[in-house]
């Protein structure tokens, strides 16, 4: 490892809360391939709580995939702004670009050969995700329990919009329908990187319902990539400052 992060001791510590499903860490590590998915909302995807997550990543596997979740946003800038879907895709697309500007020095400390960054549309041209988002498609439609999870969801994220004081540009039933979608398209991407060899994903959050409920073998139809995932939900400890 070159990093010199490995000697700053002001970077936050980084634990396990909970893998889905139940595995011990051995079997885990074991794993050698893990991604982690940039949620360009989350403010723990900065600064030192991002170099803690991505040194954590590779000094427990030997390669991780970081995937910047920019043009899947454009659902929350229809939500929010209420553009239509390609002008969103081109505000999505520019908060990408702007994280890729501010975290540059972050990731340019990493050995490539452990830690690669990508960006999300790059993914929706795989055979394996246009297979998978078709099939949870399918399901969603079907399935009305699934479809009922994967609402529930979407309404959570709604109302959390909600609860940061966010006005919402489009009405309900319209942030709720782009909510299911933002969840379907994400989790197709999942279901692929599975079936590519990144079956281990971090987080610094819980797990989606839907796909918690995936995990206990409740919807048997799933893609196998979905059925073969394992979550990784992870606690950064923010470092408090020294009392004087």
């Amino acid at each position: 490892m070159t990093s010199d992060w490995q000697c700053e001791k002001s970077l936050p510590r980084v634990n396990i809360v909970k893998i889905l499903p139940r595995i011990s860490t051995s079997d885990l590590f074991s794993r050698k391939k893990c991604y982690l998915g940039i949620s360009l909302e989350n403010p723990l995807f900065a600064g030192d709580s991002l170099k803690a997550m991505l040194l954590w990543a590779a000094e427990k596997f030997e390669q991780c995939l970081v995937i910047v979740g920019d043009y899947l946003a454009r659902f929350d800038e229809q939500i929010i702004t209420g553009c239509d879907e390609n002008h969103a895709g081109k505000l999505a697309i520019k908060r990408g670009d702007l994280f890729i500007s501010q975290t540059r020095e972050i990731f340019g400390c990493l050995p490539a050969d452990k830690v690669r960054l990508t960006r999300w549309k790059e993914h929706l041209q795989t055979e394996e995700f246009i297979r998978s988002k078709r099939m949870l498609d399918d399901i969603f439609e079907s399935n009305k329990d699934f479809r009922k999870s994967v609402e529930y969801d979407a309404s959570s994220f709604v109302e959390r919009q909600k609860k940061h004081n966010k006005h919402l540009a489009a009405d309900a039933d319209v942030a709720l329908r782009l909510c299911c979608r933002y969840i379907l398209e994400e989790i197709a991407v999942f279901s692929m990187l599975s079936e590519r060899g990144w079956g281990v994903e971090l987080y610094p959050g819980s797990e989606l319902r839907v796909l918690t409920e995936v995990a206990k073998g409740r919807y048997p139809n799933m893609p196998m990539g979905l059925k073969n995932r394992i979550n990784v939900e992870l606690k950064i400890h923010q470092k408090r400052p020294l009392q004087v």
